[in-house]
C-alpha cells in the first residue's frame, strides 16, 4: 500500500498504545515495552511544559495562524469642542507581517532488530538524546530571531512566495517591513529607529545597560526588564560598577550587603540570574555568542506583549511535542514502538517590534549573531 500526505494525520500517539499488548515484547535486559512507553509519556510531558515556562515563558507568546498586525505612526490628536461643531472621524494607520512555520523531526530508529537486542539504559538513553535535540532546536531558534536584523522570507520558512518575517524596530534599508514606532508620550519615531545597536570596544559596559533601558523605556514599557548574555561575557558584567549580584545559595552575608531579589537557581533550560543592572534582571543563557545581548520587557509568562511570538500548528494554544511512527517508513503490529519519532511544528517571529532591543559590543557596524 502506498504511503501518502494522509499518514500524517495518522500519528500513533501513547494514549493509542494498549499496556496489555506492550508487557508481551521485552528488550534483552527483560524490560517491557509498558515502561518504555511510561519513560516516553513523562518525558515528553516534561519537555512541553519546559518549552513554555521559565526564560521562555517570560519571552514568548503563541498564536496559530500566520498574520501579525500592530499601529504605527502618529495619531492625529483631538480637536477642541464647540458646541456646534462636529468632531473628525479619524483611524489608526497599521502595519503587519507574517510568522514562519516549519515542521522539524527527531527519528528515535528503533529497528526490530535493536529491540529485540537493547538493554534499558540504551533506551534511556536515546530518548534523552531526542528530548535534548528538541530543546536544542527549540532555544536555537528563538535565539536566531532575536540576534538577527533581516527578515524572514521565502516558501521554505512558511511564509509563501512574498510574505516577510520581520524582527525588531530597524531602518527601513534592513527590512521589507517598514515600520514606524507608535508615537508615545510626546516621543515621535520614524522608519530609521533602530533596535540593533552595534557598540566598537569588546566588552559591555555600563552605558550598554543604561541605554538600552532608555531605548525600551521611550516606547512605553516601563521596568522592570530583562537582559541576556552568554556565559563568555558573565566575569564582564559581574565587574561593572553598577551592576548587583544575587545572592549566592553558598554565601553567608552581612548586614549592610545590597543583593539582588532574583531566584538563583537555574530553570530547565540552564539559564540563571547573576543580578541587575539599570532595572534589569541579567540572566546567562547558554547558547548566547560572546558580544551578544538581548533587552525586553517581559509582561508575564506567555503575555502576548511579550516580544517574541511563536506560530504553531493550527489549533493548538501550546507547543506539542508529538510522539509518533514515522509515516515515511511504518511501524509494526507486533512491535509498535519501532520507527518511532518526536515532531513539533512551530516557527519563530516577532510580536511587538518596539520591546526589545539587541546589543552587538565587539564592532561599530552590526553583524547577526549565530546561535548555538
Amino acid at each position: 500500500m502506498a504511503l501518502g500526505p494522509r499518514d500524517n494525520s495518522s500519528a500513533v500517539m501513547l494514549t493509542g498504545w494498549d499496556a496489555t499488548e506492550l508487557q508481551n515484547h521485552k528488550l534483552q535486559d527483560g524490560t517491557t515495552y509498558d515502561t518504555i512507553a511510561a519513560q516516553l509519556s513523562a518525558g515528553i510531558g516534561a519537555l512541553n511544559i519546559e518549552l513554555t515556562t521559565g526564560l521562555w515563558g517570560s519571552l514568548v507568546s503563541f498564536q496559530d495562524f500566520p498574520d501579525v498586525e500592530y499601529r504605527v505612526g502618529s495619531s492625529n490628536g483631538m480637536l477642541e469642542y464647540t458646541e456646534y461643531g462636529r468632531a473628525d472621524s479619524k483611524r489608526a494607520a497599521t502595519e503587519g507581517h507574517m510568522l514562519p512555520l516549519k515542521a522539524w523531526d527527531r527519528r528515535l530508529g528503533w529497528t526490530w532488530d535493536y529491540l529485540r537486542k537493547a538493554r534499558m539504559p540504551q533506551i534511556e538513553a536515546d530518548i534523552q538524546d531526542g528530548i535534548q535535540d528538541v530543546r536544542d532546536r527549540w532555544r536555537i531558534r528563538i535565539l536566531r530571531r532575536l540576534l538577527q536584523r533581516g527578515d524572514d522570507s521565502g516558501v521554505s520558512a512558511g511564509l509563501g512566495s512574498s510574505g516577510y518575517s520581520a524582527g525588531f524596530a530597524t531602518t527601513a534599508a534592513s527590512t521589507n517591513v517598514d515600520f514606524d514606532p507608535p508615537d508615545n508620550a510626546g516621543t515621535t519615531f520614524a522608519t530609521t529607529h533602530e533596535h540593533y545597536v552595534a557598540i566598537a570596544g569588546g566588552a559591555f559596559t555600563n552605558a550598554v545597560f543604561s541605554d538600552a533601558k532608555d531605548e525600551i523605556r521611550e516606547h512605553g514599557h516601563e521596568p522592570p526588564y530583562e537582559f541576556i548574555i552568554g556565559p563568555s561575557d558573565e566575569t564582564t558584567v559581574r565587574g561593572l560598577s553598577d551592576f548587583t549580584p544575587v545572592q549566592e545559595s553558598l554565601v553567608a552575608y552581612g548586614d549592610n550587603t545590597s543583593l539582588a531579589q532574583l531566584g538563583v537557581e537555574a530553570d530547565a533550560n540552564g539559564s540563571y540570574y547573576i543580578g541587575t543592572a539599570h532595572d534589569f534582571g541579567i540572566r546567562v543563557v547558554r547558547g548566547v555568542p560572546q558580544y551578544y545581548g538581548f533587552a525586553w520587557k517581559s509582561y508575564g509568562n506567555l503575555s502576548q506583549r511579550n516580544p517574541v511570538r511563536i506560530q504553531l500548528t493550527k489549533g493548538q494554544s501550546r507547543p506539542q511535542v508529538m510522539l509518533m511512527t514515522d509515516p515515511r517508513t511504518g511501524g509494526s503490529a507486533n512491535y509498535p514502538i519501532q520507527s518511532l519519532m518526536l515532531f513539533l511544528e512551530f516557527g519563530v517571529g516577532v510580536g511587538d517590534r518596539t520591546n526589545g532591543t539587541a546589543r552587538y559590543v565587539n564592532n561599530g557596524t552590526w553583524a547577526d549573531g549565530t546561535a548555538t
